[in-house]
């Protein structure tokens, strides 16, 4: 296990999560035939039933790890 606290990962979900609706609205995409745009730049987390950036240039070195840390486990 990373060394994130369950608080730090919290806030990164609320901060950086988004519905698939809400995705497809904020980028344009039809809600339909967007997976396969959507999965270039961003991983959706079943449980939570969202969608998270896998980089953005707004990341502080901290949320890069923690967006690495859950992309990959």
């Amino acid at each position: 296990m990373a060394d994130f606290s369950e608080q730090e990962i919290k806030e990164f979900k609320e901060n950086w999560g988004q519905s698939h609706s809400e995705l497809c609205a904020n980028l344009g995409y039809s809600e339909k035939e967007s997976d396969d745009i959507i999965m270039l730049d961003f991983f959706w987390i079943e449980a939570d039933k969202k969608w998270y950036n896998k980089c953005a240039s707004l990341f502080t070195e901290r949320e890069k790890e923690i967006a690495d840390y859950l992309r990959l486990n």
